[in-house]
């Protein structure tokens, strides 16, 4: 027998006894000694179709669905004419909410022969995640934490994803519009926050970011509007009070704005931003002994305050 074609059977009876004990182990789950077994078929045979769907699978298993993609591609350009690597791929397509490839990858498997009971009951499940209307609760848990971190470039390209795939869904374009705003870009802020507003009219806190929006902006009668909105949603929100307080002062309504800037402090009595802005007031209106207490009170709340050192050092000048 030649030496190359036995070299090469070996190299078979090898990679079959790899891809048996990687199945055997997978289904045991033991997950470690399967995937070794996989990627060392993949190291010989890259394009063996069974150990790159079967890693695919195991990928998927481990939240891993990008890499597995591409392992159950790789699957399907070798051979597709396997009616499981079509089922595979086209799940995981669907729970990514690639639906426009979803699609694509159910009319191939159907020129492929792949069974058409399981291909509809694949095309119900995708017409059910493209009618739902909100994200699942893990994206609204990740859009949430990258906003609380500062990890405003993840947050940003998750929440134009969850708008893109769920544009009712309000909570996407509230952190949208947050999350331009706190990286400079107010412009671009003002769209999102009125699409959420115009989503969940009774969110008070939509309303009073809005309102935030509109006051640095200049457009301050838009802008009293929407934070009077906000407090009529939610009376105690001392937020909503210190932000019409701004709009008010800006507007040079002083004595309603110190009314406003007193009531977030009833509300919220270490609300240190509270006490500056009524102590700017206050100044304004000569009402010094009384600024300089709400400049030290304001300090006291936090020290690193370098606007109320300032400026009270101005008032007691």
């Amino acid at each position: 027998m030649n030496i190359k074609k036995t070299k090469d059977i070996d190299m078979e009876l090898n990679i079959d006894l790899l891809l048996q004990q990687g199945i055997s182990a997978h289904q045991a789950g033991k997950l470690q000694e399967a995937e070794r077994c996989y990627k060392n078929i993949l190291q010989t045979q890259s394009t063996h179709p069974h150990a790159n769907h079967n890693l695919g699978a195991l990928y998927v298993s481990i939240n891993k669905s990008e890499t597995a993609l591409n392992l159950f591609k790789t699957a399907l350009q070798v051979n597709p004419n396997i009616e499981l690597f079509w089922i595979s791929y086209i799940n995981v397509l669907i729970n990514e909410r690639l639906f426009t490839e979803a699609k694509q990858a159910l009319k191939k498997a159907k020129r492929k022969g792949a069974n058409k009971n399981k291909l509809n009951d694949l095309n119900q499940y995708l017409i059910s995640q493209v009618n739902r209307s909100s994200p699942p609760q893990s994206d609204i848990d990740r859009l949430t934490n990258y906003y609380q971190d500062g990890n405003y470039d993840d947050a940003e390209t998750l929440a134009k994803s969850i708008t893109e795939q769920f544009p009712k869904y309000p909570f996407g374009w509230k952190v949208l519009g947050a999350v331009f705003k706190q990286t400079g870009r107010l412009i671009e802020s003002l769209a999102p926050s009125q699409k959420c507003v115009q989503l969940e009219p009774k969110d008070a806190e939509a309303q009073n970011n809005l309102g935030m929006t509109l006051q640095e902006l200049d457009r301050l009668d838009e802008a009293e509007a929407r934070s009077r909105q906000a407090i009529e949603l939610k009376p105690d929100y001392a937020k909503a009070h210190n932000n019409l307080g701004v709009t008010l002062q800006k507007i040079g309504k002083l004595d309603e704005a110190e009314a406003c800037y007193k009531q977030a402090i009833t509300l919220k009595s270490e609300y240190a931003e509270a006490h500056y802005n009524l102590a700017n007031t206050l100044q304004e209106l000569e009402k010094l002994d009384d600024a300089e207490a709400n400049y030290t009170q304001a300090i006291a709340l936090k020290p690193d305050y370098d606007k109320a050192h300032n400026n009270l050092g101005a008032t007691l000048q």
